[in-house]
């Protein structure tokens, strides 16, 4: 009877932490998505549910932006795992992205992906918008129910993390929005102009619009600190009206002598401002480049890289109507000579 009893409060328990998350779910669903003044326009399929699912990630702690399949998956809110060390001793993590469709960038829903840090097991939970199919909301209940439930703490982890969320969406937290209660579509668009030079293998250069997939462009290999040449294997373009930022770079051995008559003029780079580039501290946004940061340019004496130092830093330069960006396979490349990083 004793045990019947303890079965029927487990059961109990798996129904209410059940109940829980899809009713938290919904309301943070409704409180992300809900928020535009005009009418919301089709959300996420079936398929579209499918397809997200099958996204693999290969590093969930660095990859926090990318595209993939049509998709563009963003760290939510830029926030880190949450972390649970709960008393079995097993460490269990949720990561949690938004999801875009690539094309319009429009906001698709959330990518939840539990972790057990002892198993190695990874189960994504894909979780509509509030204005999805109705076809994508069954099959996310029903990864609920009898993919949830067969694993200790993913309930429990999970319900946390989103009514977390939910509370602080109440309290007015979140990210910069547009009029619409969304990320401002530049703001997933990490992309040079038309214009901007990019260094090829052999030391010329080459508008990084007329850059196709297959060229071999000038890369920069972070673990050797060597420029290295590196393929090109995909051009992303956007249009729109897209501000650039933008830094003025001086050499620093010239900023340091004592004994220049003529110093050389500085050098323009630009870009949207959330475009990363290489600086001494590390991976950081133009737009958040300062003066007095440390950037890498070509140097042709060496053949290898010369730090610079930012001089000026500009908010807004010029606006654009098209953006582009290369895919490389080293993870990074020249433009104007200096060294950028894929997003």
């Amino acid at each position: 009877m004793g045990l019947t009893i303890k079965t029927m409060k487990h059961n109990l328990f798996s129904v209410l932490v059940f109940l829980c998350c899809a009713i938290t779910t919904q309301l943070l669903s409704q409180r992300v998505w809900g928020q535009a003044a005009a009418p919301v326009a089709a959300g996420m399929t079936a398929d579209q549910w499918k397809a997200v699912k099958a996204i693999k990630i290969a590093n969930l702690d660095k990859d926090t932006y990318f595209k993939s399949g049509g998709y563009i998956l963003d760290r939510y809110e830029e926030r880190p795992a949450y972390v649970f060390n709960y008393t079995d001793g097993i460490t269990r993590k949720i990561y949690l992205y938004k999801v875009f469709a690539a094309a319009d960038t429009k906001e698709l829903g959330l990518l939840a992906i539990y972790k057990n840090e002892k198993s190695g097991e990874i189960k994504p939970f894909v979780i509509p918008g509030a204005s999805a199919e109705r076809g994508a909301w069954d099959a996310y209940i029903d990864e609920l129910k009898y993919v949830g439930e067969k694993e200790p703490g993913l309930m429990s982890t999970l319900t946390f993390v989103l009514s977390r969320e939910m509370a602080g969406l109440l309290s007015g937290g979140g990210a910069k929005t547009d009029e619409g209660g969304a990320k401002k579509k530049e703001e997933y668009n990490f992309c040079f102009a038309p214009d901007a030079p990019v260094t090829m293998a052999d030391g010329s250069s080459k508008p990084i619009s007329n850059v196709v997939a297959g060229d071999v462009v000038l890369g920069y290999d972070a673990k050797t600190k060597t420029l290295t040449p590196t393929a090109v294997t995909k051009l992303d373009t956007h249009s729109g009206d897209f501000a650039l930022a933008g830094v003025w770079l001086a050499p620093v051995n010239e900023l340091t002598a004592d004994n220049r008559n003529v110093l050389t003029a500085p050098t323009l780079l630009e870009a949207t401002a959330n475009h990363p580039v290489l600086t001494a501290a590390g991976r950081k946004p133009l737009g958040d480049v300062k003066a007095g940061d440390v950037l890498y340019r070509y140097d042709a004496t060496t053949n290898g890289v010369a730090a610079f130092k930012v001089v000026q830093a500009e908010k807004t330069v010029r606006s654009v109507k098209s953006v582009y960006n290369l895919v490389t396979e080293s993870g990074a490349y020249l433009v104007g000579e200096t060294v950028v990083l894929d997003k």
